[in-house]
């Protein structure tokens, strides 16, 4: 049977970090004829959700990847083909198939034209031990099995030719008796109460974030300066913009005038690659929201340039395609600085890591009345306390100061406009 005839959906690989990707969704059902550059399936990568493109047309004859799984770039997760290639075909091309090293391959989407490497089949396509060796077991499966201790052998699948699925683990465990395992019952013993475990397995972005943070707090060498804000003036402003029919937060305020600051600071507004600084005229301000699925940093482009309003519609657009998961890359790649704000949630202060290859990150806290001494008497004020964490390989503390000094006065001022 001639290859061309048979059609490989491999997993892509977007970004130069990107190592593997959870599927979130199919778009085709088996059976159907798929067209190139259909979106086939949706793919979880980092923090957002890409539509992956149909490398070619055919007959989707095989989807080797449920909902939940997460798969290496390169491994295959569907099969294309002509309608009359037979099933023994299919199932010799999926034994035969060979992930191939994506690498070096920016946005790939299929291994058909890559060159092989001599490397192990994804287990997804490995046969496990049944009556007859066919019965294929999903990657999410395989996993569960191996922390619960369950021999695959013993589960039957229910999927497409005995494929063996996490609800078929699932179900099999829920036969086994629960008692026997003295880790269990010493647990009971500590507890005091046998209570249900919820186990949720890593999304592809949560497992991006853990990695990177971990790298960040480990390898970057961060310091902290922390300053209360003078918040009278500004909550002023706003006060004033919001009777004139416009909708900004004190936070939008806070944003103009971090960009503000940035500016005159350019040493804040950089990026690190671990050999030179690259320092930037304009701001590209991320903002960090909070998702079901973890934080993600959406870009407020040319902060500077834009009015308070503009950015207050701006960041909430953002936000919503955040949290709906529709953000495209370019919306969360390329940042100059963050700036992260629990006030929302009444928290005073907070430490915020460092999102490489930035070299700091502003946290902001909620805006308080509280005792200040104007004009040596004491009064109440509204304050907001920031902490700035900077990466101590290229920002010097007199540096930090200064640009927090400058955030002040600006604040002060009141220089959004």
């Amino acid at each position: 049977m001639s290859t061309d005839r048979i059609r490989p959906v491999t997993m892509p690989k977007w970004g130069i970090e990107m190592q593997e990707g959870t599927v979130t969704a199919w778009q085709f059902e088996l059976g159907r004829h798929v067209d190139k550059g259909d979106a086939l399936l949706d793919v979880e990568t980092e923090k957002i959700v890409n539509s992956v493109e149909s490398p070619a047309s055919g007959t989707l004859r095989r989807m080797l990847a449920e909902t939940g799984d997460t798969l290496p770039v390169g491994a295959l997760i569907a099969v294309l083909s002509d309608p009359d290639v037979t099933e023994t075909d299919i199932d010799a091309f999926i034994r035969d198939f060979k992930p191939f090293d994506a690498s070096f391959a920016e946005g790939s989407t299929s291994a058909a034209t890559a060159p092989a490497a001599p490397v192990a089949p994804p287990a997804d396509t490995a046969a496990d031990g049944g009556a007859e060796g066919e019965a294929r077991v999903s990657p999410i499966a395989r996993r569960l099995a191996e922390k619960l201790g369950i021999d695959l052998s013993q589960v039957t699948g229910t999927g497409r030719n005995g494929r063996i699925s996490k609800e078929d683990v699932e179900a099999y465990a829920g036969t086994l008796p629960q008692a026997g395992s003295a880790p269990a019952a010493n647990a009971v013993a500590v507890t005091g109460a046998a209570e249900p475990v919820k186990r949720e397995k890593l999304t592809s972005m949560r497992s991006t974030i853990a990695r990177r943070l971990s790298e960040s707090k480990r390898d970057l060498p961060h310091y902290r300066l922390v300053a209360d804000l003078d918040m009278d003036a500004l909550a002023t402003k706003r006060a004033a913009m919001v009777a004139a029919g416009e909708r900004v937060s004190i936070n939008d305020l806070l944003l103009h005038a971090v960009a503000t600051a940035l500016r005159q600071h350019p040493r804040l507004n950089a990026q690190f690659t671990g050999e030179e600084l690259l320092q930037f005229e304009q701001v590209d301000l991320a903002v960090a929201v909070a998702t079901p699925g973890g934080l993600v940093t959406p870009i407020v482009r040319n902060a500077t340039g834009l009015s308070v309003q503009q950015i207050a519609t701006s960041v909430r657009e953002l936000a919503e395609r955040a949290r709906a998961g529709k953000l495209a890359r370019d919306e969360i790649t390329g940042g100059t600085f963050t700036v992260s704000s629990l006030g929302m949630f009444g928290v005073r202060q907070f430490d915020a890591i460092i999102n490489p290859p930035q070299v700091a990150i502003l946290a902001i806290g909620a805006m308080e009345e509280r005792p200040v001494v104007r004009h040596g008497a004491l009064a109440v004020g509204r304050v907001v306390t920031v902490t700035l964490s900077s990466d101590h390989r290229v920002v010097d503390g007199a540096d930090a100061a200064a640009f927090l000094a400058t955030l002040k006065a600006a604040v002060t001022g009141v220089t959004a406009g």
